[in-house]
Formats: structure tokens, C-alpha cells, sequence
């Protein structure tokens, strides 16, 4: 369980790392909205955000790998979704961050009025919208198949864990960022990286408890049978 929870925890930073790329990209998207008042960024914030996301998001792969192992054996198919459609989302993530960034430099570049970021997303071509339906497509794979086997109590991780997964985090991220315009303009298009931080920090931090809660029953139960050693008739 030490190894999973060290996966856990570098997805976890690596969606922290996102995240912040998500936010700074962000900021150089909607700074061009009167409406929404914000600073112009310094220089080279859209390919900072673009990096933090690019090399961060592909690491989002260990901490579905974990997820996956942190189903019960049994659970072979399970545990296969999981990780490969987790390990492909991955990747294609990175892909969109890399995309996104890559249209805001150019919508800049042109002098075209700022947007809705999601506005954005849908006229930004049938290729952004497509790599966004797969990598949805992808994160619904593995979040219903680990939510179903975590629910029905094949899983190392307490049953309510369910309800945690990226998917159901992310739409509920969303939702509260339709509240606001600038939820909207930053909440909601950053719902998918903010889950897994959620996701992967809680997952690292259940299962580091539940690794420490083994290993002190463990102690106990080798301090038990020392005394019983040591003196047999304590039996």
C-alpha cells in the first residue's frame, strides 16, 4: 500500500501543478473581457500555464494505476479499465492543455474579442471539441468502473470514497462555477484538474491511514506473541 500511496500523492501534486496551469491560462484568456476587470498577466504566463499542464497531466496515469490496484483482486476487469482508459485520459488531457493553449495564443495574436472560455472550447473546431467528448468518454470509463466495485465494498477505500471520483467531482466543480461569471470564467473550465486534486490528495491520504492503521495492528499483534513467548504461561 506504500507504493500506491506514493503514487497517489505525485498525481495529486501533478494536478496541483495543472491546475495552476489551468488558472494561469486562464487569466490570458479572460484578461482580454472588460467585464470581468482583471490585470493584464506579465509575459510568458500562457506557456507557463501551458507546461505546468503538459508535463503535469501525463502523471495523472499513476494515480489511476493506483486507484486500480486499490481494488480488490477479484475485480480483474475493474482494475483493467480503470488503468488503461485512466492511462490514456492521461495523455489525452495533456493533448487538449497543449491545444488550448495553442488557440488562445493565436485568438490573441488576431486581436479577437475575449470569450467564454467554454463559448471557446465549442467554436475552437471540431478538434478540440473531439478530443474533449473522448477524454470525457475516457474519465467516465474509469470513474463508473471504480466507483461501482469502491460502492459495492471491493476496495481497500471506505465506500463513500465513491462519490469522489473525477467524474461526479468534476460535474459538481462545474455546476458550482456556473454560479458566478468568474467561477464560470475560471471554476468551471477547470473542473476536470481540480477533481483529481481532490481525488488523488484524498485517495493519498486514506490510504496512508489505512497503511498506518495496519501497521500498528501489526506491532501490536507481534508484541502480543512476544509476550506469549516469554512467558507461556500468560496463554
Amino acid at each position: 500500500m506504500a507504493s500506491e500511496t506514493k503514487s497517489f500523492a505525485i498525481a495529486a501534486a501533478a494536478a496541483v501543478f495543472a491546475t495552476a496551469g489551468d488558472l494561469l491560462m486562464l487569466w490570458v484568456g479572460n484578461a482580454t473581457r472588460p467585464e470581468l476587470g482583471l490585470a493584464s498577466p506579465p509575459a510568458g504566463t500562457l506557456w507557463l500555464g501551458a507546461a505546468l499542464g503538459v508535463f503535469g497531466i501525463p502523471l495523472y496515469a499513476a494515480g489511476y494505476r493506483a486507484a486500480s490496484r486499490a481494488l480488490a483482486p477479484e475485480c480483474s476487469l475493474a482494475r483493467h479499465i480503470v488503468a488503461w482508459t485512466g492511462g490514456v485520459f492521461a495523455l489525452v488531457g495533456a493533448g487538449i492543455h497543449g491545444l488550448t493553449a495553442s488557440m488562445i495564443a493565436d485568438a490573441i495574436a488576431s486581436g479577437a474579442a475575449g470569450d467564454d472560455p467554454l463559448a471557446a472550447v465549442m467554436a475552437g473546431g471540431s478538434l478540440i471539441v473531439g478530443l474533449w467528448v473522448f477524454a470525457t468518454a475516457l474519465m467516465l470509463a474509469a470513474s463508473l468502473a471504480f466507483a461501482f466495485e469502491v460502492a459495492r465494498g471491493r476496495s481497500a477505500l471506505p465506500r463513500a470514497f465513491a462519490l469522489l471520483n473525477p467524474l461526479f467531482a468534476t460535474i459538481a466543480l462545474a455546476f458550482v462555477g456556473l454560479s458566478t461569471e468568474p467561477l464560470r470564467a475560471f471554476l468551471t473550465p477547470a473542473a476536470p484538474n481540480v477533481a483529481h486534486v481532490l481525488f488523488f490528495a484524498a485517495a493519498a491520504f486514506t490510504s496512508s491511514s489505512n497503511a498506518a492503521l495496519r501497521s500498528s495492528i501489526k506491532s501490536q499483534r507481534s508484541g502480543t506473541r512476544s509476550r506469549h513467548a516469554i512467558n507461556p504461561k500468560s496463554r
